[in-house]
């Protein structure tokens, strides 16, 4: 048998209302209160929407909403959130490289150095006087190539060569600047805040994206802050009542009959 069901049960009787009775005052369907009153958890929506249904119980019946929802969590267990721990030494590839330009020009310098030495050390170089002279008698200097001077083009230009400029027969080069634009930003989310005036009660129905969230009657001076992406639509039952503030500014009652029903969505 639930703890948390028994209590509930018991404070229903104790105030001598039935279920019919208590499902029409509080808004929530007999069948969702019966399932906390036998313990079956299963049959209720999600946990959110669960948990919003026992604290408005729990408050008609004058039952401490915050003692009955930690009962609740614990007949209905909390799961751990998954943890991924990264592997103590993680798998490494037989990976090849190739030694870089700059390792192999330092190495053949040094050879070259270390055999000019060795030659200079050894007499060599000095004794054949005429294989140098030989060489620089035949050796041809190479012709140098003018290269043409780069146009220096930043990664936001595009080189387009326009047809019909020619000066001397090469193209002009034009260069077109191309405006990097600024990353569009995510739209934030919607976040209004609900509060019940103090000495005031009102039944509400929150509907977040299409999805009933939160249904049941609110006491004076409780306040309530919801997150939307796309819609969020607020009904009450006596709209007087019920003030709200959409993303920080203050909009005010939802409506100005007290007794009549009346709706707030934003975007309206």
């Amino acid at each position: 048998m639930s703890l948390l069901g028994t209590q509930l049960r018991e404070a229903r009787e104790k105030k001598g209302v039935s279920l019919a009775q208590a499902s029409m005052e509080t808004r929530i369907l007999q069948q969702s209160l019966l399932a906390l009153e036998e313990g079956a958890y299963q049959r209720l929506p999600g946990d959110v929407v669960a948990r919003g249904f026992l604290r408005n119980y729990a408050q008609y019946l004058g039952l401490p909403p915050e003692e009955m929802i930690e009962i609740y969590r614990q007949e209905r267990g909390a799961s751990d959130k998954i943890k991924v721990v990264p592997a103590a030494h993680p798998i490494r590839g037989r990976t090849y490289s190739l030694p870089s330009f700059f390792t192999v020009f330092i190495a053949t310098v040094v050879l070259v150095a270390l055999g000019y030495m060795g030659l200079v050390l050894s007499g060599r170089l000095a004794s054949t006087p005429s294989v140098a002279v030989a060489f620089t008698a035949t050796a041809q200097p190479a012709t140098p190539t003018v290269l043409p001077t780069a146009i220096p083009v930043t990664s936001v230009s595009v080189f387009t060569p326009t047809p019909g400029a020619v000066a001397g027969g090469v193209a002009t080069p034009q260069v077109t600047a191309t405006p990097v634009l600024p990353t569009p930003t995510p739209l934030a989310p919607i976040v209004v805040d609900l509060t019940i005036l103090p000495n005031n009660q009102s039944w509400v129905r929150v509907i977040i994206d299409g999805v009933v969230f939160e249904e049941g009657i609110l006491g004076g001076g409780i306040n309530r802050q919801y997150l939307a992406q796309r819609q969020i639509t607020i009904l009450a039952g006596n709209p007087p009542a019920a003030e709200v503030t959409v993303n920080g500014l203050q909009v005010g009652a939802i409506g100005t009959t007290p007794g009549s029903p009346a709706t707030f969505s934003w975007p309206q």
